[in-house]
């Protein structure tokens, strides 16, 4: 009996699974539930598509390069240290391949328009008894639905077993680095993978995952990557509009909703008592993907309401905003700030309701964080020669300076012209940036 399955993947080629195994099993059954099979449905860049023509690629996908990569990491770490409980080892597996089952429809867009964080649905998801992925998990060990939460939440034992997930080295980060440079033809993304996976280590008191000395060009190497990726892919004018302009568009039908209107096909659909108050119940939130709201889109272009449709329609055909940088001090209420009052008046004055035709983004990132007595556990370690455990940013200049180059991008989005034609860019951008 043929007893192997194999996904070909364009990162990691061949990922393989026994199935005479009774872990390789569940991994397989669970890879097949509703909600990791949701996941095809979910792109795993949102809007990016709209820069990068090539950034179709699914959070499935991505889901089963961080399950393959976390097997890798638990395989090559307990050499050093077995983790002496095959059950935690079991879990970690589980919540590579879980730990993006909370996302909801364009990903990071939901997560801003109704200010809940996919890691709360996650764990929602995987805890609540109706969903297939918490039965199968409750049929191998009872145990093992609240270890998989856990291990997401960074509580393990041994301790290290979670950095493989959730640290700012773990595999959900290096497979997205590579998976998106790949999906989308830039090449920021690229790093050593291979030879930061065979540095890799187990601290001598099994605190935490930790590098060899050799690594500390690749580790340079992985958060140049980052950096770049979050500047250059994640971070693109193009997709921010795309991202802000959706934001408009869903506070539009929220809006109307709000006022009685019902804009969905359906009368008691999921989409429509999102938009009504923002709660759903997990069979809800899982009936929600991307299909979903492209379906909306199209139905919302033949709408009676003019700016529902007109929205709409400028994201189906990429009609997108045009962009503006704003120069703002932390903590400036920007919404209030004379430059945006003044936007506002020009757009009112043309017939635009600013509303919904003025849009806003703020791109934050720090590329590495330094340790901190709270989140040591994040914190990349390396061994020096001498055998000592130090922040990877007391070795590497390079490090030390992405610790102290935290940046925030503002961004005001707009359209071109005004109905009838009217071109206001050259007046919007001017008193934006003025």
């Amino acid at each position: 009996m043929i007893h192997e399955k194999v996904f070909r993947d364009p990162i990691h080629d061949l990922i393989p699974f026994d199935r005479g195994r009774p872990e390789d099993q569940l991994l397989l059954a669970l890879i097949d539930t509703r909600e990791v099979q949701r996941l095809r449905r979910i792109k795993q860049l949102g809007m990016a598509h709209m820069a990068y023509q090539g950034a179709e690629h699914s959070r499935f996908a991505h889901s089963i390069g961080v399950l393959h990569l976390t097997r890798r990491m638990t395989n090559r770490l307990e050499r050093d240290r077995p983790a002496q409980d095959p059950l935690a080892v079991l879990a970690t597996w589980c919540a590579g391949l879980l730990h993006d089952v909370g996302h909801g429809p364009f990903s990071h867009v939901m997560e801003q328009f109704f200010a809940e964080q996919h890691e709360a649905w996650t764990h929602h998801i995987i805890r609540d008894e109706d969903t297939e992925a918490h039965a199968l998990l409750h049929d191998y060990d009872p145990e093992l639905p609240g270890l998989v939460s856990e291990t997401l939440k960074g509580n393990t034992s041994p301790a290290w077993l979670s950095s493989v997930v959730n640290s700012q080295m773990d595999a959900d980060r290096f497979d997205y680095l590579l998976r998106d440079a790949h999906m989308t033809g830039v090449k920021y993304g690229v790093f050593d993978l291979e030879r930061l996976l065979l540095l890799l280590r187990v601290s001598e008191g099994g605190e935490r995952v930790v590098v060899s000395y050799k690594g500390l060009m690749p580790v340079e190497k992985y958060l140049q990557s980052r950096y770049q990726m979050y500047r250059q892919v994640y971070f693109h004018k193009t997709v921010t509009a795309a991202e802000a302009m959706l934001m408009l568009l869903l506070r539009r039908a929220r809006d109307l909703v709000s006022e009685g209107a019902v804009v969905t096909t359906e009368v008691e659909s999921a989409l429509q008592r999102l938009l009504s108050d923002g709660t759903v119940s997990v069979e809800d939130y899982l009936s929600l993907d991307d299909s979903v709201l492209f379906s909306a889109m199209v139905h919302w272009t033949h709408h009676g309401d003019p700016v529902l449709r007109d929205l709409s329609h400028r994201l189906l055909t990429r009609g997108l905003f045009k962009s503006v940088e704003i120069e703002a001090e932390e903590g400036l209420d920007i919404l209030f700030d004379s430059r945006i009052m003044a936007a506002r008046g020009i757009l009112e004055r043309h017939g635009l309701d600013f509303n919904y035709y003025l849009g806003f983004s703020k791109s934050a990132d720090t590329p590495y964080r330094p340790y901190s007595p709270r989140d040591a556990q994040s914190t990349i370690w390396i061994h020096d020669q001498g055998g000592e455990l130090v922040d990877v940013k007391d070795l590497s200049p390079t490090v030390r300076a992405f610790t102290e180059s935290p940046y925030t991008i503002y961004r005001a989005f707009f359209p071109a012209t005004a109905p009838g034609g009217t071109s206001i860019r050259r007046e919007l951008e001017e008193t934006l940036t003025g």
